[in-house]
């Protein structure tokens, strides 16, 4: 059994701007969790990077970003959260959670972001998922399962 331990880093921006609050924790051995609240946009982008990035340095190849409980998703922000942790060579899963029934994303944009990474719409499915997944080198990738 893993215990779950908290880490949660909050946007500097000034209130008046929007926020993006990224709370971690490991559910499974292999696998971090990111559950994120507020916004996700193009100013909140590289504080969501940044703690994704850390997250994946802590030594677990997997990484699930669950988006389904943010107030706010700009697909341009998500991208470009998601452009930075591709940057790095990172080994592993990655997953997104978003809730089916969010408007924020567009089917095109939900074709072009399968494309990348494996998206679900339910936070146990993500982490079977997972928990099936190989590591490789190379970069973030896919689940063939």
């Amino acid at each position: 059994m893993v215990v779950d331990q908290l880490d949660t880093i909050t946007s500097t921006l000034p209130q008046s701007g929007p926020t993006v609050i990224a709370t971690v924790s490991w559910p499974q051995p292999d696998t971090a969790l990111c559950r994120v609240t507020g916004a996700v946009a193009l100013s909140t982008a590289p504080v969501l990077a940044g703690r994704l990035i850390e997250t994946v340095h802590e030594g677990r190849p997997h990484l699930v970003i669950d988006l389904s409980a943010v107030a706010f998703l700009d697909s341009t922000g998500l991208h470009a959260a998601l452009d930075i942790l591709d940057s790095y060579d990172i080994e592993g899963h990655l997953a997104l959670v978003i809730d089916p029934r969010s408007e924020a994303l567009s089917r095109p944009e939900l074709g072009v972001l399968s494309e990348i990474v494996d998206i679900h719409h339910d936070l146990a499915s993500a982490l079977r998922t997972c928990a099936r997944a190989s590591i490789s080198t190379g970069g973030r990738h896919r689940a063939t399962v």
